[in-house]
């Protein structure tokens, strides 16, 4: 092994040795660890530098051949001419720079090898140097440390932690190591080839560009040579910190930038914590002190000033025995270093001296602070000022005894729970509360003590035991007497906390309430009641002149629209108006004046003045005495129910009218039988049908008036009235002859009345010709009629264009016609049949009517009707029809 150079980053050379003073260290390095000699040589060709590999395949030093040519000095002549570094190259000279050329060299011990060597012209500084590159070839002697060039740079950069990239003037990457790519997150061939800034997040990727470019122009070195902290930006995006050192070489005219670069994120993220750690400690509330292993004080925080009233110079270096005071005994500091020196951590309560020599109790707690290999080096001191603690703890023991004594002068029951909520003390009350003797609950539960309803109650009302900390006024609980009856107590209790903030037991008291309890639940709840009638509610005072209100519930405000602030006071006499019924307002002032009770319906008026329907029932309320202190008032809004009967007699008589419209009894002829039926949803319907008979025809109506009001049976009456006339017409005026005509005969004459009443009407209309069994229909709008023939007892559906009445003033109504035979049945119904719902919401349907009425072999009309309305109602069950039901069946005979 060849003898270790020593370090001279700043060496400088001799005057005539290029004046080139130094090989930065980076470099020396660098080149130390080629596998292949490499020397640095002057113009005149003289050494610069030699590295490792030079100096063991030349067998000098770098100090030895330090100024001396390696050409002139250790080449051995051969065919060639060697080199003369004192004249101009010649042709020969100018083939070794850049070519690689064969010569022999002659060791300092004398023996000859043979080498392969290259010359690259190099400039430092405007300082020309020539860099030489030999390759032993022949019988060369591998020597212990010398190995391949190429493999050893590689394992160099390769064992680096550090990321090593090398980039040209441009930026352009040429080499990094494998810390480089761990790094960045980047495989090697990803990255050569690519702009560095690719590595840098912004603005240092937009500025390194310029900042090689202005280099290149200009010679001034911003961070060349130096080091700095930087950002980089990984593969993934992310941006970390890191410090970068860049060094410059060159390579023929070629000029290259060697970066190191050194994640800082774990230093960064060290520094913080060790910030963070700092600022906790400083900013503790409690104090903290350590200590060296002999006791001496090594750091002491704010805290501990404010505790002790030391400053950190006065207790720095000093041991910790300055704050006893004598006080604690002897026996617990032995305690404590046998507890410390034996790696344990140790807690107690010792009292101290502050420097002002005041004593203060504190809770303190020694832990040993070891280094990496698990060594004891330091002892870290906590302190928490517990004094007031300490008085409010004696003070407590002396007021549980006082409480303990006056516990069993009282009657209420006090009590003590655990911080679980059993019971640790009772007083004796209990058995006159609860028929339970002290003893008999201790260690049981609260809830346990509970009736079952109040014991679910507080279970699922009440957070755990453990989180509750604020204390508890006046709650109600409801037990269980040993006897069996129940009982009401008013709980009043308040957590008892240790010094460190816990509880450590409940302590409270329950006052029996059950008898006032049930007269509060009593008034309660026909308070309740009062205020939640639907009815208006008001007490008067009797022994006060004009009888002024004293109460008025909610619904007295509504009903009047007066608020409560505006009724008491006041008499109700202020509801009176003009056309108030002389007759009632006597008969409340007689009943007054007798004290008795009345009952009248008059007409009041409302705040905004709308007049209403009163029912008022007065009632006298009378003292132990027999002597009336108050009245009670009940007052009911009856102006709906008056307005629904006015309104129930009107469509009475409506409904009256309009049944007395239809058909009283089926139409039997010779040659058809025809029935029909009728059933509004509400008082007064909106459906109509007819049948007659006139000249050997048989005339049929079905029609369906929207709405279901009284209006509707007034246009379904003028309809009726309108169809009779225009069926019925004189000799000289001939009724229509078709069943369209009729439809249109009839939208024209309705059509103005229908759009003022905004009401429409579908109708089917058909004249049957029994003479000949023809069937002529036409539709306005209305459903299909269902025709089943004898011959196959199949049911088809009959329908006409036409629009329903109503809408256009002039309207085309389309007319069919067929043939019947004796059997068939034709059946016209509304659409309430179709569209009537069961329990479930399903519909009626038609398919459903077309089953049923294809089966039916009822021997009549009326039968067959019968049957549909039997079917209707056995469907729908529990419910009401929601529309008119109307159904006519013709059957042929």
């Amino acid at each position: 092994m060849p003898k270790e150079k020593k370090s001279n980053p700043a060496s400088m050379f001799p005057d005539g040795m290029s004046g080139f003073k130094s090989i930065d260290r980076f470099t020396r390095t660098l080149l130390d660890g080629f596998d292949d000699a490499v020397c640095m040589l002057d113009e005149a060709g003289n050494v610069v530098f030699m590295n490792r590999a030079a100096e063991e395949l030349f067998g000098y030093s770098e100090e030895e051949l330090r100024g001396r040519s390696v050409f002139s000095e250790l080449e051995v002549p051969a065919e060639s001419t060697p080199l003369r570094w004192d004249r101009k190259p010649t042709t020969v000279a100018q083939e070794r720079f850049f070519n690689t050329n064969e010569t022999r060299f002659r060791r300092k011990d004398g023996t000859v090898f043979g080498a392969r060597y290259r010359l690259t012209p190099l400039k430092e500084d405007g300082v020309r140097l020539n860099l030489l590159h030999l390759t032993c070839i022949g019988p060369c002697e591998k020597r212990d440390g010398v190995f391949d060039t190429e493999s050893n740079l590689r394992a160099i950069l390769d064992t680096i932690s550090d990321g090593v990239i090398v980039i040209n003037d441009v930026g352009i990457i040429q080499l990094l190591n494998p810390a480089a790519e761990r790094l960045f997150g980047y495989k090697r061939e990803e990255l050569i080839g690519e702009n560095v800034n690719r590595l840098m997040p912004s603005p240092y990727h937009e500025e390194h560009d310029g900042y090689l470019a202005n280099y290149r122009k200009t010679g001034i070195k911003k961070i060349i040579g130096t080091g700095r902290e930087v950002a980089g930006q990984r593969k993934d995006g992310s941006v970390f910190p890191m410090y970068l050192s860049i060094g410059e070489l060159r390579q023929g005219n070629r000029r290259l930038f060697v970066g190191i670069t050194h994640d800082l994120t774990r230093r960064k993220k060290n520094e913080e914590y060790l910030s963070i750690l700092s600022g906790a400690v400083e900013q503790s509330p409690n104090a903290i002190m350590i200590a060296d292993l002999e006791g001496r004080i090594t750091f002491v925080n704010r805290a501990f000033c404010r505790l002790t009233g030391y400053s950190a110079d006065e207790v720095i270096g000093l041991n910790p025995r300055l704050l006893q005071s004598g006080q604690t005994p002897q026996g617990v500091y032995r305690r404590l270093w046998e507890t410390i020196r034996a790696g344990k951590e140790w807690q107690g309560e010792i009292q101290d001296r502050k420097k002002s020599g005041e004593l203060y109790w504190a809770l303190e707690t020694i832990t040993p602070i070891r280094d990496a290999s698990g060594k004891v080096t330091r002892y870290l001191a906590t302190q928490r000022d517990i004094t007031e603690q300490k008085r409010a703890k004696e003070a407590l023991q002396e007021s549980e005894e006082r409480f303990r004594q006056v516990a069993e002068m009282v009657g209420e029951w006090l009590w003590e729970q655990d911080p679980e909520g059993r019971y640790v003390y009772s007083s004796g009350s209990v058995y006159t509360i609860l028929g339970l003797k002290p003893e008999e609950i201790i260690g049981k539960r609260y809830l346990d003590l509970l009736t079952p309803e109040d014991r679910q109650h507080w279970a699922e009302t009440l957070p755990p035991t453990e989180r509750v900390h604020e204390g508890f006024y006046r709650l109600i609980n409801h037990y269980r007497h040993r006897d069996g009856h129940e009982v009401f107590t008013e709980s009043t209790g308040a957590p008892i906390f240790d010094d460190e903030g816990q509880v450590v037991k409940w302590r409270g008291m329950d006052l029996d309430i059950t008898a006032r309890k049930r007269a509060e639940d009593t008034l309660r709840l026909r308070e309740r009641a009062i205020e939640a009638a639907s009815v208006g509610i008001v007490i008067a005072d009797a022994r006060q002149p004009h009888y002024p209100n004293i109460y008025v519930n909610p619904a007295l405000s509504r009903i009047t629209g007066y608020s409560r602030e505006e009724l008491l006071g006041r008499n109700l006499k202020i509801l009176q108006g003009p056309e108030t019924e002389e007759a009632a307002k006597e008969t409340i002032r007689q009943a007054l004046r007798q004290g008795t009770s009345c009952e009248v319906v008059l007409r009041n008026y409302r705040k905004n003045g709308t007049p209403f329907w009163n029912e008022l029932l007065l009632s006298p309320v009378r003292d132990g005495q027999g002597v009336v202190t108050h009245y009670i008032g009940i007052q009911t809004d009856v102006t709906e129910r008056r307005r629904a009967e006015e309104e129930r007699h009107e469509l009475e008589i409506a409904k009256h009218i309009q049944f007395s419209l239809l058909p009283k009894r089926p139409l039997r002829l010779p040659m058809a039988e025809i029935a029909g039926v009728c059933v509004p949803a509400s008082h007064v319907g909106g459906d109509y049908f007819d049948y007659f008979h006139y000249d050997g025809n048989a005339d049929i109506v079905v029609a369906d008036v929207s709405g279901h009001s009284v209006g509707a049976a007034l246009i379904m009456t003028e309809m009726r009235s309108t169809l009779k006339a225009e069926t019925r017409r004189t000799p000289d005026n001939p009724a229509p002859q078709s069943a369209a005509e009729v439809l249109r005969a009839l939208n024209h004459l309705l059509y103005e009345d229908l759009s003022a009443a905004e009401l429409f009407i579908t109708m089917f209309y058909l004249k049957y010709d029994l003479g000949e069994r023809l069937l002529r229909y036409a539709n306005a709008g209305h459903n299909r009629a269902l025709l089943r023939r004898q011959r196959d007892w199949t049911v088809s559906e009959l329908d006409a264009e036409g629009l329903i009445l109503g809408v256009k003033r002039d309207v085309f109504f389309e007319e069919k016609s067929l043939i019947l035979e004796a059997g068939d049945r034709l059946l016209l119904y509304t659409d309430g049949v179709i569209e009537a719902q069961n329990e479930q919401g399903e519909f009626f349907g038609i398919s459903r009517l077309c089953n049923i009425f294809a089966a039916d072999r009822s021997e009549s009309p009326e039968a067959t009707i019968r049957k549909l309305m039997s079917e209707l109602r056995t469907f729908s069950g529990e419910n009401e029809f929601a529309d008119d039901i109307t159904m006519v069946n013709l059957q042929v005979r």
